[in-house]
């Protein structure tokens, strides 16, 4: 066993940041010490756990495969150092003065944000909200983001990541109610032939419609691909290509109601919603409040 008492802790936080930023310089910037500092650190590290840990390369430094193993636990650990240092602390979301990072995903946006942002007029008006997409990379922001609402669960680290569904839907298959194909049985072979408008991957999270198609040895043929749902229903409206969406935004966007919607043909995919957080972060009260108001706000969605 490791005596704690000669193992200065201070620089696993700096190994954190070396691993985040992948270089040197990078690392001193984000933790306010100087390059000559980091490096001097890191040396006393490297002798501690016995392993090289970093090599320099031209683009800055890259791992070893120890320090890769070692990576996910020192998270861990620190990350349960801080939530118990936290909680010593309460939050009040009537006085909280505080900014959440949440990447959702671009479907999930319309049932979401307009409800959350009226319950934190009421409960919460000093905490703010900064909404990320995920045409943003996870891997980039996780460090930052509080928590992911997303199609499928997070598959990020994911010995550090708890998931929730939030709520599952019934997805249809949208076209223009004289399209030529429109009296046709939809099939997923007739799914996979027509040209679709598709919302890209980045703005959903997921890949779960190609991934079932691949299954069956089909491919969608995309006619387009746009950043944004709101701009799917009247290029479906005005051409021959299709779309899917959650039978729930129907309730959201009236122009949905003008177009023919059917069952997908893939029974094995559904809409689920899920909330994805780290588990090191989880106990720490700010979280927890956040947690349950994500959570609230969907069980309203769902009655």
């Amino acid at each position: 066993m490791v005596n704690l008492r000669n193992f200065d802790l201070n620089l696993l936080v700096i190994f954190r940041a070396i691993m985040a930023r992948g270089s040197i310089a990078g690392a001193a910037e984000e933790i306010g010490l100087s390059p000559s500092a980091v490096s001097h650190a890191l040396a006393r590290l490297r002798v501690m756990l016995n392993d090289e840990l970093f090599f320099h390369t031209a683009e800055g430094v890259r791992p070893t495969d120890r320090a890769r193993e070692l990576s996910a636990d020192i998270e861990r650990g620190l990350g349960f150092i801080s939530t118990a240092i936290s909680l010593q602390h309460q939050f009040v979301p009537s006085e909280a003065k505080r900014v959440f990072t949440m990447q959702v995903a671009d479907y999930v946006s319309g049932f979401l944000l307009p409800r959350l942002a009226e319950r934190l007029q009421v409960e919460a008006p000093g905490v703010s909200f900064d909404i990320l997409p995920f045409s943003i990379s996870p891997e980039s922001v996780w460090d930052r983001v509080d928590m992911q609402v997303r199609l499928t669960p997070g598959r990020l680290q994911p010995e550090m990541v708890r998931s929730q569904r939030l709520l599952a839907d019934e997805i249809v298959v949208l076209m223009r109610r004289d399209h030529p194909r429109a009296n046709d049985p939809m099939t997923a072979e007739l799914y996979a032939e027509l040209p679709h408008v598709k919302l890209s991957q980045s703005a959903t999270g997921t890949t779960v419609i190609d991934d079932a198609l691949a299954a069956r040895g089909l491919e969608r043929h995309m006619a387009m691909t746009v950043a944004s749902w709101f701009e799917i229903p009247d290029i479906v409206a005005k051409s021959d290509l299709i779309a899917i969406a959650p039978r729930r935004l129907f309730s959201l966007d009236p122009r949905l109601r003008n177009l023919k919607a059917s069952p997908l043909p893939l029974e094995e995919v559904v809409f689920s919603f899920d909330l994805c957080w780290d588990l090191r972060t989880e106990r720490e009260p700010g979280q927890k409040w956040l947690l349950k108001v994500v959570s609230d706000v969907f069980k309203e969605i769902r009655t």
